[in-house]
Formats: structure tokens, C-alpha cells, sequence
């Protein structure tokens, strides 16, 4: 229980504490039994990061000079960042917060509630949850307070025109009762709600903005002292408050950018439409007269050059299928609507097979993940950003093989196009590009930075070259429970 200031060992868990009588761990051992723990079993793509982990804890116990003092700090930051790190993952369960709590404990000497509190602190607080999902991020601080047993179900709410709006519930399988809503709704005026029959369960804590109640949580105690309650919620209103206030820029930031890109995209599907109103007719009206012009000079050219006058008139009128075809692709492609109703695997592949087609240069395309996840801004700045590298591949590059990686992870949508072609000087072609009022590359820029992204080209004379882009995945607090 919370109150229970006996040895770790009563945690039950599987972390091997030393026994009662043996001498105390050294400090390199404490860290790398730590270390162990974690790292048997873990998932193979987090052992990069648990390595990582470990590596910066070890210069932080550097840091402090005293071995014994520095050890304890870095196992604090060390599990810190471990369970950070596993919620990011989706691997993190309420066993790993026990025993990351024990040894806390047994590195700190600190009886178990103290080393609870410390833990939860420096977890809730962590720098590393401002750059995952907002809604992830909140998940997880509230998630702590049910691994600690500080609450038994706890939920967010946030200030609307409306009155409160529950954009985040854990804990329970149901949505949160009216009692939740009512302690919600009197946190956020400010107020202390009347405690009603078995109301004297609930905790609350307002997230304020301003100096103003901006959200507000609210949970059923575990049975927790109420003064360890309001300590443990004042320390999460704290930590809340960075991650709400990102995900506030970030709707703000994603409503402007949507009303750039639904702008650029409108130029788009206007210049789609010219294509096939302008450029496209009158093709179509060359060929017909091109085919005209056959029949009424056949019979004027000599007979012995005849068949070779009527095959360089089909050479053009084959040259005037094919301008056709790729100025409709090319019209097709602009059309913002295909983007968006239709699979992105198939609109990315359809993409570049008929780039392979055209320029007869190897493409390769591999997508993992689920891209299909993805909001439409991000599959629209995906798809153009692809259209774009390709275009400027077939035109200057020289190459003879193109692979292209499409990656949607949980917390990111990575993007990387490379070539075996000639290569360039990135900032003067860059530059010249720009001179010359040749934006598209820069335009894909701009649209990733909207985003929040990175856009970086590598390249040099010679070859090869690589753009990559790096797109963090962001949806609004979801309503829905």
C-alpha cells in the first residue's frame, strides 16, 4: 500500500534485490542489475533505446563525483527513462513501475512510498513525453497514477463552450459517471462540489492556463491518505500542464496549416482542370489534325515514299497518345480527391509504376506500418512530397535505380526516397532552383515544416542522393472514450 514504508522486497516483484545480511551493491552493480532487469525480455527494437538509457545514466552518475550519491540519482534517472521509454513502446504494464519503484528503493535506501513519489515525479515531469502524442503523453501520467495506487480510475477533462468535455478516461471500461462530471464541472469554475453519497471518494486537481482553470483531472481514490492524493495530483497538474498547452499549438498550428494546404491544394485541382480543359483538348485537336493531314497528302507523295511519309505520320500520332496519356496522369494526379478516397498504398504505388513506366528507371516501393492511419493533410504532403522527389529524379538526376520507404510508426511518419543518379550540390541547386521560380522541392519543405516535420536532401556530386522527411503523427484529443 502507499503508506508502507517497509523493505522493496514486500513488493512482490521479480527484480533480484539483494538479501537481508549481504553486503550492499556497488555502485556499477546496482545500475547493471537495473539494466538486466529491464533488458531480458524487452521487445527487440527497445534495446537500442534501453542501451541509450543506460549509457546517459552512466554520465550522469560522472556527474555528481560521489559514486555512492551519483548511483543513486542515475538509478533513479535510469528507470525513469526506462519506463518512459516502454509506455512510448505500449509495453509499459504496472509490474514494470513496481519494480522500477523497488529499486528505487533499494538504490536510494528510501522507504517505498518515498521512492514511489520520487519515481512518479520524475516520470510525470519527463522532457522525453512533450515529444510523443499529447494523447499518449497524458495516458501515460495518469496511467501512473493508478500503478501507484494512488487512484483507482482517473479521467481528463477539458473547459469548452459546452461545459466540460471528458477527453481522456482510464482506468474503467465505461464512460465516467455524472458524479465525475459534476466534480469536473465544479473544479473548472473554481468551486468545491458538495459531497453527495459516496462522493467522498473523488479527487479532482484543475490544470490551470493563465492563472485560469484550463482542464481539470478527476479520479477515485485507492485508498490513499488524502494528503499523498493531493500531493501526487498536484505534481501531475504540473506535468499536464506542458503537454496540454502543446496540444493546444498544435490545433492551433494544424488549423492554419489546413487552410494553407486546402489553399495550395485548390491551385492544384484548379491547374488539373486547366490541364484538361487547355493543354489536353488541343492535343487531342493536333492529332486529329495531324491524321487529316495524312489522308489528304498521301496520295500527292510518290510512291516510293509513300509508306515512310505514312510511317512518320504514325510515329507522331504516336507521340501525340502518349503526350495525352501522361498530360491526363499528370491531371489525374492533381486532383486532391484521389488522394484522400483512395487507399495511399494503391495511390503511391500507381504513382510510381507509372513513373517506372515512363522513364524506365527501376523503382522499388516498400510501406510498413499503417499508412492509411495517417490524417489527410499528412497523406496529401506524403503523396506530393513523393510525386515531387520523382519528377525532379526523372528530369535531372541521370539515375538507373530508385528505392523509395514509406514508415508509419506510432509517434512518427518517416518518408526516404534515394537514388543512384548523379548527385548535386544540395544549396546550390537549391538556390538556383529558387531563382529560376522552380519551388517544388521547396514548396514539399514548406508543407513538412507546416507540419511540424523535418525535410533534409543528402547529396553530392557524384551521387548518391537522399531526401528523407520526418512527419510527427498528431490528432486532436479524441471526445470519444
Amino acid at each position: 500500500m502507499i503508506g508502507d514504508s517497509t523493505t522493496p522486497a514486500g513488493l512482490g516483484s521479480s527484480f533480484p534485490l539483494a538479501h537481508p545480511g549481504t553486503p550492499p551493491a556497488s555502485p556499477s552493480e546496482r545500475l547493471a542489475r537495473l539494466h538486466a532487469y529491464f533488458l531480458e525480455g524487452a521487445p527487440a527494437r527497445l534495446r537500442p533505446a534501453l542501451e541509450h538509457a543506460l549509457e546517459d545514466a552512466r554520465r550522469v552518475r560522472e556527474g555528481y563525483g560521489d559514486a555512492e550519491v551519483g548511483d543513486s540519482l542515475a538509478s533513479v534517472w535510469y528507470a525513469a527513462a526506462v519506463i518512459v521509454e516502454l509506455a512510448g513502446a505500449l509495453e509499459l504494464d504496472d509490474s514494470d513501475v513496481r519494480t522500477a519503484t523497488a529499486a528505487v528503493a533499494e538504490a536510494c535506501a528510501l522507504p517505498l512510498a518515498s521512492a514511489r513519489f520520487l519515481l512518479f515525479s520524475r516520470v510525470a515531469g519527463s522532457p522525453r513525453l512533450l515529444e510523443f502524442p499529447p494523447l499518449l503523453a497524458a495516458e501515460t501520467q495518469l496511467g501512473l497514477l493508478l500503478a501507484c495506487d494512488i487512484l483507482l480510475d482517473a479521467s481528463l477533462w477539458r473547459r469548452t463552450a459546452r461545459g466540460p468535455e471528458c477527453i481522456l478516461s482510464v482506468g474503467t471500461a465505461g464512460p465516467p459517471s455524472r458524479r465525475m462530471r459534476a466534480e469536473a464541472k465544479a473544479a473548472l469554475r473554481g468551486r468545491t462540489r458538495l459531497s453527495l453519497l459516496g462522493g467522498g471518494q473523488l479527487r479532482s486537481v484543475a490544470v490551470e492556463r493563465f492563472g485560469e482553470p484550463y482542464a481539470v483531472v478527476v479520479g477515485r481514490t485507492g485508498g490513499a491518505p488524502a494528503e499523498v492524493a493531493r500531493a501526487y495530483l498536484g505534481e501531475l497538474a504540473a506535468a499536464l500542464g506542458p503537454v496540454l498547452e502543446r496540444e493546444h499549438l498544435l490545433e492551433r498550428s494544424a488549423s492554419r496549416e489546413q487552410m494553407l494546404v486546402a489553399s495550395a491544394e485548390r491551385r492544384l485541382m484548379r491547374l488539373g482542370f486547366d490541364l484538361h480543359d487547355g493543354p489536353i483538348q488541343d492535343v487531342l485537336a493536333l492529332a486529329a489534325d495531324v491524321k487529316l493531314l495524312q489522308e489528304q497528302v498521301y496520295p500527292f507523295v510518290l510512291e516510293p515514299h509513300r509508306e515512310l511519309a505514312n510511317g512518320r505520320f504514325d510515329d507522331l500520332l504516336a507521340r501525340l497518345v502518349e503526350l495525352d496519356r501522361q498530360l491526363r496522369e499528370l491531371a489525374h494526379s492533381l486532383e486532391t480527391k484521389s488522394v484522400l478516397s483512395r487507399p495511399l498504398g494503391e495511390i503511391l504505388h500507381r504513382e510510381v509504376d507509372a513513373f517506372a513506366q515512363r522513364s524506365d528507371i527501376e523503382t522499388t516501393l516498400t510501406i510498413q506500418g499503417e499508412a492509411d492511419s495517417l490524417s489527410s493533410q499528412q497523406r496529401i504532403t506524403v503523396f506530393r512530397a513523393i510525386q515531387e522527389a520523382l519528377a525532379n529524379i526523372r528530369e535531372h538526376s541521370g539515375a538507373s535505380k530508385v528505392e523509395i520507404r514509406v514508415r508509419a510508426r506510432r509517434s512518427a511518419i518517416e518518408v526516404r526516397i534515394v537514388d543512384d543518379g548523379t548527385g548535386f550540390e544540395v544549396e546550390r541547386a537549391l538556390a538556383k532552383a529558387a531563382q529560376r521560380g522552380r519551388l517544388g522541392l521547396v514548396g514539399i519543405a514548406e508543407r513538412v515544416r507546416m507540419l511540424g516535420g523535418t525535410f533534409e536532401i543528402d547529396s553530392r556530386p557524384g551521387g548518391p542522393t537522399s531526401l528523407a522527411i520526418t512527419l510527427p503523427r498528431w490528432e486532436p484529443l479524441s471526445t470519444e472514450l
